[in-house]
């Protein structure tokens, strides 16, 4: 199977999952970006990467929620576990579409990194979650000038949206003010490694 043939199958299916959903269900969802995105015969390298790279975020945001509803952070209370639920069906969701979305355009999707967490307590659970939200939406902002193919920034912002939403829920249970600033900072891939470092094993 030649590479054009592969990438085609992979578009294919892609938009077949993605049909699954229903036409109301991908646009509510974000979905709809993925799919358009798709239908593109190809995404620039550097597109790629970003995707990749945006792929290793959200394993580590996916494996960090999902060992909190499994108890790996002590008990949470039912708020707070809710908290964890929502938000890991929600980045579970973005490494599937990423995974799917990738080889759609012609890449390979980045394979999950081995990932450590310290051992935290419900409030230390929810003040990392800030941080990991924040640095997610930093990230997004930060890439997306760079973007060149128009449906992948119309798919990172899908994403960057609700990581932003993600961001603000994380406050809301914390205690602090949700909506803390006025204006956006967009973080470099640099920052981004630095802020999420400590999580690579």
């Amino acid at each position: 199977m030649n590479e054009t043939t592969a990438t085609a199958q992979s578009r294919r299916g892609f938009l077949g999952k993605a049909a699954l959903l229903g036409g109301g269900a991908l646009a509510a969802g974000g979905l709809g970006a993925f799919a358009e995105a798709a239908r593109a015969q190809s995404a620039p390298a550097s597109d790629l990467a970003i995707l990749n790279f945006a792929l290793t975020l959200e394993y580590l945001e996916a494996e960090f929620y999902d060992r909190a509803r499994q108890g790996d952070f002590g008990n949470l209370n039912t708020g707070v576990q809710r908290f964890a639920e929502v938000l890991y069906s929600h980045e579970q969701a973005h490494v599937d579409t990423l995974n799917a979305t990738i080889p759609a355009l012609g890449g390979t999707p980045v394979r999950k990194p081995a990932l450590k967490f310290p051992k935290l307590t419900q409030k230390t659970f929810v003040r990392t979650s800030i941080v990991l939200e924040q640095t997610g939406v930093g990230a997004y902002g930060g890439a997306f000038p760079s973007l060149k193919l128009k449906a992948v920034k119309e798919a990172a912002l899908a994403i960057h949206s609700v990581e932003a939403r993600h961001a603000a829920y994380a406050r809301l249970v914390a205690g602090t003010l949700p909506a803390n600033v006025a204006f956006f900072s967009p973080l470099t891939k640099e920052q981004v490694l630095k802020r999420a470092a400590p999580f690579f094993a």
